[in-house]
């Protein structure tokens, strides 16, 4: 059970492709979600190959997977937003990148 006062983490609610909060989140079968635009992109260009697979783990797919919205990530990141705690991270990187 989460405790009271426990802030979440910007990070994990982060595409592993652009490194921004997720736009749009889509879950691939594995389970890893990204933003819409990312994934797109990242499996036209594995169109070539033909076998598409999941950035973050690896795992491949024969055919193109439908991919769904994930509604409570989506709901999660924007309650991230309105809270601020994406300016947070924002301050947060630029004080570990100097």
């Amino acid at each position: 059970m989460a405790q009271r006062g426990s802030q979440l983490d910007p990070l994990k609610f982060s595409c592993s492709i652009c490194l921004d909060l997720l736009k749009d989140p889509l879950t691939v079968p594995c389970g890893h979600s990204y933003c819409s635009s990312c994934i797109q992109s990242h499996w036209d260009e594995e169109k070539k190959k033909g076998i598409y697979s999941c950035p973050q783990c690896r795992k491949e797919f024969r055919q193109r997977p439908d991919l769904e919205k994930n509604l409570l990530l989506a709901e999660l990141v924007e309650d991230l937003k309105k809270t601020g705690l994406q300016a947070a991270a924002a301050e947060n990187d630029q004080f570990h990148q100097k």
